[in-house]
């Protein structure tokens, strides 16, 4: 299983001291910790997308990408998620080849919705359209990134005619990956493409997902006849040198990240607890929490939330070194136990 590092770029003030970072510096501490992720050993760095939300500063990964291409070599460069239902594809097949070219070609592309209103009011979108802007659009694109001239009709954009998009790819096939949580129309889409899935795992408790990796399984066998594609997921995450120093450091970091929720004050027990989302705790007590989600979903790619919550950069580093000393090489060992589904 791949082990990789997710960030949002999210700007809240540190939750201990009140401390704000200006929006540049938390910009720049997303792209220098795109190359220690690489020297650590990290397989993927992955930058999401949000929009008209004042604690989310990054509305356009593939910039970011782009800087973080000129530090980095090895890792890959993905997305979690591009709004592909909300954004134009013709502007994306752009963009995401520049940074596709730039990278030498270790783009990964992770396609999904917003799952916040804004995106829909700002861009004058349906919200109930979202599934099916997503179908359409990453449809579009496969073909913008596949067929040399497109001549293409649909619902949601003008009609092209001959479109040649430019520049093309470095790698000969599209990097796309489906993102999904519980919904079953993101599983068939990935599954009529033949497209590698990411679930949205980070909220509810691990079991909720097993019956959607597994219909994802099933139903790639049944309509494909080969083995099934990548699959990944998501956590928070924080590890120290002790059990204790981690809940000590990181209670108020996740505290503060997810107050925002309507449904009352977290319940940091249960969330980083067996049944709980969350990675928290020393190293040994994350390896075997992997262990665990890695055989209830069998899945290929693990990616992990460090730097939530305004946890100073020195601290989010500090916990991200601990996982490349003394989890990641038990994940590459295959320590974790694998899910052999």
């Amino acid at each position: 299983m791949d082990l990789g590092l997710i960030t949002f770029g999210s700007l809240l003030p540190d939750a201990r001291t009140g401390t704000t970072l200006s929006q540049r510096q938390r910009l720049r501490d997303v792209v220098r910790a795109a190359k220690e992720a690489e020297d650590l050993g990290f397989a993927w760095y992955t930058v999401g997308e949000h929009h008209f939300r004042d604690r989310d500063v990054i509305p356009s990964p593939a910039v970011v990408l782009a800087a973080i291409a000129e530090s980095t070599s090895t890792i890959r460069l993905a997305t979690g998620t591009t709004l592909v239902a909300n954004r134009d594809p013709v502007l994306i097949a752009e963009d995401y080849a520049l940074v596709d070219l730039l990278s030498g070609g270790r783009l990964e592309m992770i396609v999904g919705g917003s799952f916040f209103p804004e995106p829909y009011a700002v861009f004058d979108q349906a919200p109930e359209s979202k599934g099916a802007r997503k179908r359409e659009n990453l449809e579009l694109l496969h073909r913008l990134w596949t067929e040399e001239r497109v001549t293409w009709r649909g619902e949601f954009r003008p009609p092209l005619d001959d479109v040649l998009v430019q520049p093309r790819l470095a790698q000969p096939r599209p990097p796309l990956w489906i993102s999904g949580g519980t919904n079953p129309d993101s599983i068939a889409l990935a599954v009529d493409h033949g497209l590698p899935m990411v679930f949205g795992t980070t909220a509810r408790e691990p079991a909720t997902f097993v019956p959607f990796f597994d219909a994802y399984r099933d139903q790639w066998r049944e309509r494909r006849g080969d083995e099934p594609g990548r699959l990944g997921a998501a956590s928070h995450a924080f590890v120290a040198e002790t059990s204790q120093q981690a809940r000590a450091l990181w209670s108020t970091y996740i505290e503060s990240y997810l107050s925002a929720r309507k449904n009352g004050p977290l319940d940091f027990d249960g969330h980083i607890g067996v049944n709980g989302p969350a990675l928290c705790g020393s190293p040994a007590e994350v390896v075997d929490k992997l262990g665990r989600l890695q055989q209830l979903w069998g899945h290929d790619l693990h990616l992990l939330s460090v730097d939530i919550g305004g946890i100073p950069y020195a601290t989010v580093q500090g916990a991200t070194e601990l996982i490349a000393a003394e989890v990641l090489p038990q994940v590459r060992r295959g320590t974790v136990a694998a899910g052999a589904r």
